[in-house]
């Protein structure tokens, strides 16, 4: 039964002796717990491909053990998911992004990210690397679903959009029109995700960036349900693999409870201000020339931005390399000068700012006095450590 039929019956059902969870990763929602505290004599078994929850809180009070199963790699090399190909932009920046009281991104921030930039061209993108391929395509909201669909339209490939506002007729009949491939791109926010199985569908576009692991996972692989000779495309346009991985990342599953993730509210780029990246002075959010140094800020555009970026096929050493690069470019370019200590800190802080290697001699208090040879024969031992993450 569905948990909302049973947590309506709960007194007219025959008391169980076992109680089996789907998807029990929303197993912690009032309306499951109401259900598991109603029987609370019954044993309780869960399925989930990713017990994970944002917030997070474990599932020890909950379940007893965590049996694992095959991981992602093995069922693909047995046969049971399709291989996958993983193209994304090199370097995706969603620095815009503001995490709600839920834990994902918010609506408003998302808009800010996605929809002044689309990382490349998503419809060229899905000609040269996915052409034909019945596709679902994951949107950030309503609108840019609507309008992506509408230039693939454009382009003479037969799309349509869909969400839980869709007339239940209408939308049974796009589901059914994607099924038989009359629909070749079905574009959709949050809507298709758990259960959905369309085993011919053999891409998948991100256009919508998540904190949740568990959404991330679900969307990713929705093209990767296994079909003789079939590999799946997967095009990021949102970077997600820099926060989750890649479909067969190994996870570390637990029963337990994560480290709480801090609050976001006291974020200094969620105040009215700005840093000029040439000098580091602070001017107000609304100031066009940076108070200190007179250079001019860049203006925000509030039309909708194409950025022209190559997309690359992903594998997993590559990940591991721009993971990286991602990580140091967001840790210390988000740092102050006076939160530097090392040389280490003022190199990486340089290299994440697309500073000179000339302006850590002027900065760094044991470059100032030492000559340039010196200088450069200091810096080589970083230059070589760091080579192949800001080549």
């Amino acid at each position: 039964m569905t948990v909302g039929k049973v947590v309506n019956r709960l007194d007219k059902l025959p008391y169980p002796s076992i109680i089996i969870t789907d998807e029990t990763h929303h197993s912690r929602a009032k309306t499951y717990r109401k259900i598991y505290d109603h029987y609370d004599k019954a044993f309780r078994l869960g399925f989930t491909a990713t017990p994970w929850r944002m917030s997070g809180d474990g599932f020890k009070d909950i379940y007893d053990d965590l049996v694992l199963g095959k991981s992602v790699e093995w069922l693909i090399d047995n046969e049971f998911l399709a291989p996958y190909e993983y193209y994304a932009p090199t370097l995706a920046e969603m620095d815009n992004l503001k995490r709600s009281s839920t834990g994902d991104y918010t609506k408003k921030s998302m808009d800010k990210a996605v929809g002044k930039a689309i990382f490349g061209d998503v419809v060229r993108h899905y000609e040269e690397i996915a052409e034909g391929k019945k596709t679902i395509l994951y949107a950030h909201s309503v609108e840019a679903s609507k309008e992506l669909a509408e230039s693939f339209r454009q382009k003479g490939i037969n799309a349509t959009h869909a969400d839980s506002k869709t007339p239940q007729k209408e939308r049974d009949e796009i589901m059914n029109d994607f099924r038989s491939g009359k629909i070749k791109v079905l574009c959709n926010v949050d809507l298709i995700s758990e259960g959905f199985n369309v085993p011919d569908c053999s891409c998948v576009i991100l256009v919508r960036p998540t904190a949740s692991l568990v959404l991330f996972l679900q969307q990713a692989m929705r093209s990767m349900r296994y079909q003789k000779g079939k590999k799946a495309i997967i095009i990021d346009h949102v970077g997600n693999y820099v926060r989750h991985g890649l479909p067969d990342t190994e996870h570390e599953w637990t029963l337990e409870d994560r480290p709480k993730r801090r609050s976001n509210s006291k974020n200094k780029n969620e105040l009215p201000i700005k840093q000029c990246l040439h000098c580091h002075a602070i001017s107000h959010a609304r100031a066009k020339i940076c108070a200190s140094c007179g250079e001019e800020f860049e203006v925000e555009s509030t039309e909708l931005e194409k950025v022209d970026t190559e997309l690359k096929k992903v594998n997993s050493i590559e990940f591991e390399t721009n993971y990286e690069t991602i990580r140091l470019r967001k840790e210390y370019g988000g740092k102050d000068l006076n939160e530097l200590k090392t040389l280490e800190d003022y190199y990486l802080f340089a290299k994440a700012r697309g500073y000179k290697e000339s302006w850590l001699k002027f900065q760094f208090d044991g470059f100032k006095r030492i000559s340039w040879p010196e200088f450069y024969s200091q810096l080589r031992p970083l230059k070589e450590k760091y080579e192949n993450i800001f080549n």
